[in-house]
């Protein structure tokens, strides 16, 4: 009887006046609809020569075109033009959707966090953690976060990124880095 009494007090300073239809839409909005989705982890390491002052900056959508082949993008949102904390940009990938990614965490030399929106069919939390090691090397932890947002989603993630192709992915973007780092330049395409 509370919330009916509260209900009633809010729509009369709103000035609304309650009909019959009101009350079936407050009680979806009192009980959401729930859907089981899918989520699952990938996570994978490794080390690179150099300090995190020369590795972070790399970790960017407009300088990944420098090291990163095949790495297109379009920038939506950035006050420095490069990545900070809510910047936003997306890509185009190879299933035909476009990715929305928004820079949810952005600690220079340390960590920077994406979240990724596939549509209305996955949600990824993106992260790479850098911790600088004695013998002047940096540890990057990869990890992924994936959740399923619905039918079609909950399909496609596990399957289409199993543990090896994630553990091939962060395989590549070492042998990237490691070859942009000592040469300056992007690893030739066939390499």
């Amino acid at each position: 009887m509370k919330k009916n009494n509260l209900r009633a007090a809010h729509h009369m300073r709103a000035g609304h006046r309650e009909t019959a239809a009101e009350p079936a839409s407050y009680s979806t909005l009192e009980n959401p609809v729930w859907q089981k989705s899918e989520r699952f982890e990938r996570t994978a390491g490794f080390n690179l020569e150099g300090a995190p002052g020369d590795i972070f900056p790399l970790l960017c959508p407009v300088l990944e075109y420098r090291w990163l082949p095949g790495w297109a993008c379009t920038m939506c949102y950035s006050d420095s033009g490069t990545a900070e904390n809510n910047a936003i940009f997306h890509t185009h990938e190879n299933h035909g959707k476009t990715l929305v990614w928004t820079t949810i965490a952005y600690r220079p030399y340390s960590f920077i966090e994406f979240l990724v929106v596939d549509g209305t069919d996955t949600v990824n939390r993106f992260s790479i953690s850098l911790e600088e090691k004695k013998d002047n090397t940096t540890e990057l932890t990869w990890r992924m976060l994936f959740t399923a947002t619905s039918t079609a989603g909950s399909r496609a993630p596990r399957h289409a990124f199993t543990e090896e192709q994630f553990k091939k992915m962060i395989d590549d973007r070492k042998t990237e880095l490691v070859y942009y780092l000592k040469t300056g330049r992007m690893l030739p395409k066939n390499t």
